[in-house]
């Protein structure tokens, strides 16, 4: 006899197994009450059902979760890409707001200013450092533009002085440059000086007479006897002096133009000196 039938209780749970078998067989399509041979075997098959559906389901589980894990990555990466397209989005966004605000400021310039004409230009190069010494524009004399003719930011603050011109770039001075000088008027006061570049970003108006009342706060603007059209804004005066050993002020000017982020300047076609 073989080896396995001498287990009796392998041999109990085959009887048991094929009674439980034949007894679902029978009942399989229709209700009726169990038998108490087949209420005894449940109970004691029921404990092994539940384990055999636990792992089962756990399997289950565990399938679905791997599967889950794939579409979640899929979905990941689908968001990504929708962020990353969200933010070229917010990008060209700011940027036809700093456009449209530029216009804006320029065309107000233009609006309140109609006696000067102007070509709107964009900066492409300028020296290296955080200031604006010297830069180039895009815009030359096949665009009208000429040396010595004076640059803005958009909102009309004087930037500098064109000096020299290619077909279609042109090089700036900036008035920040320590090799400029712009005659200037006090607004308040009506007293005249020269405003000129200093290496830290400012600018100092020198040859204010010693009994001038300039101070703090005071808008600078070009004069008369410079070759810009008068009333440009150059700045605002942040502290006065006394020249030593003269009868004379001098003021440091900051700047009204941002010389740290300038992007788009306009050029002043009809200046003084070029006979238009």
């Amino acid at each position: 006899m073989p080896r396995f039938l001498k287990n009796k209780q392998f041999i109990f749970v085959i009887v048991i197994a094929v009674a439980l078998i034949s007894a679902m067989a029978y009942t399989y399509g229709g209700g009726r009450n169990v038998t108490p041979i087949e209420s005894a075997i449940g109970s004691i098959l029921s404990p092994v059902e539940k384990v055999f559906y636990s792992v089962g389901n756990g399997i289950s589980n565990f399938f679905t979760s791997i599967k889950e894990i794939g579409t979640l990555r899929a979905k990941n990466a689908e968001l990504e890409k929708e962020v990353i397209k969200l933010s070229k989005n917010d990008i060209m966004l700011q940027e036809y707001i700093n456009e449209n605000n530029r216009l804006r400021d320029m065309l107000n310039f233009k609006d309140n200013n109609t006696n000067i004409t102007t070509k709107p230009a964009n900066i492409i190069s300028k020296n290296p450092g955080n200031w604006f010494n010297t830069f180039n524009i895009d815009a030359g004399s096949n665009n009208g533009i000429k040396p010595k003719m004076a640059v803005l930011d958009e909102k009309g603050n004087l930037v500098g002085i064109v000096t020299d011109v290619g077909k279609d770039w042109s090089k700036v001075l900036s008035i920040i440059d320590v090799d400029s000088s712009v005659s200037a008027l006090d607004v308040r006061t009506r007293d005249n000086g020269i405003v000129r570049g200093d290496s830290n970003g400012n600018l100092n108006m020198i040859y204010i007479p010693i009994d001038s009342k300039i101070e703090k706060g005071d808008l600078i603007t070009t004069s008369d006897m410079s070759m810009f059209p008068r009333g440009l804004i150059i700045g605002r005066v942040e502290k006065v002096e006394k020249d030593e050993g003269s009868l004379l002020k001098q003021a440091v000017i900051k700047p009204e133009a941002d010389f740290e982020r300038l992007e788009f300047v306009q050029v002043v076609t009809n200046m003084k000196t070029t006979g238009n």
